[in-house]
């Protein structure tokens, strides 16, 4: 919190969160860290980059896999900002079994169902390559950590990913408590749209993050 004169003046955080746009083979196939955009994620990252709510963005951020760097990279150029990458901000990691395989495949289907048959257990996995719920829960502390020692009074624009985005949103507002009903129900309740936006700001003199809008994607044309 900074003094003028006989003012406080309130210094925030704001980040603006925001999912990839869409990937190759979406819908249809599983997708992978290497998958790239397709044509209608190039539009929609485009469509992206002319909303004013960007103007006074200080940074550019995103996670290492493909379809994250190409929607900042489209995004960075009309803005005329550079990127940083931030390790750990990726999606979930999956198996290499999984990864690629087309949805209506028996596997992929086996996957789903026991991904929902296990879904109150945030230390399960499928297999040993895998990551569990936990595991991405405190991948999103560490993230928020780092903003808060890094990023203060800043106005951040991320592009990441649906699960890690509600993780990271879900750990703002509740803590580091996966196991417990309501942060459950919050990521099981919430999608993120390819390129929707959600707001979240840190104010510095609470130590409290609020959520100002989640998943607004009014710039697509549905």
């Amino acid at each position: 919190m900074a003094v003028k004169g006989n003012k406080i003046h309130s210094r925030r955080m704001k980040i603006f969160l925001v999912r990839h746009g869409e990937g190759e083979n979406s819908g249809t196939h599983w997708q992978t860290p290497d998958t790239h955009l397709n044509e209608m994620g190039k539009k929609q990252a485009t469509a992206l980059a002319g909303l004013p709510r960007f103007n006074n963005v200080d940074k550019i951020v995103c996670s290492r896999w493909a379809r994250s760097q190409e929607t900042a990279q489209i995004v960075a150029k009309i803005l005329n900002k550079e990127i940083e990458i931030i390790d750990d901000t990726n999606e979930r990691q999956q198996s290499r079994r999984i990864y690629g395989l087309d949805r209506d495949n028996q596997l992929a289907k086996q996957y789903l169902a026991d991904i929902r048959q296990n879904a109150n257990n945030s230390d399960w996995k499928w297999d040993e390559e895998e990551e569990s719920a936990a595991e991405v829960v405190n991948r999103a502390e560490k993230f928020k950590k780092c903003l808060i020692d890094n990023y203060a009074n800043k106005t951040l624009l991320m592009f990441s990913h649906d699960e890690f985005i509600r993780y990271f949103i879900a750990v703002c507002l509740f803590g580091n408590k996966p196991n417990e009903k309501y942060f459950r129900s919050f990521i099981r309740s919430v999608f993120i749209q390819n390129t929707s936006i959600s707001l979240m700001v840190y104010r510095e003199e609470y130590r409290v993050w609020k959520l100002w809008y989640l998943n607004d994607y009014s710039h697509l044309k549905m």
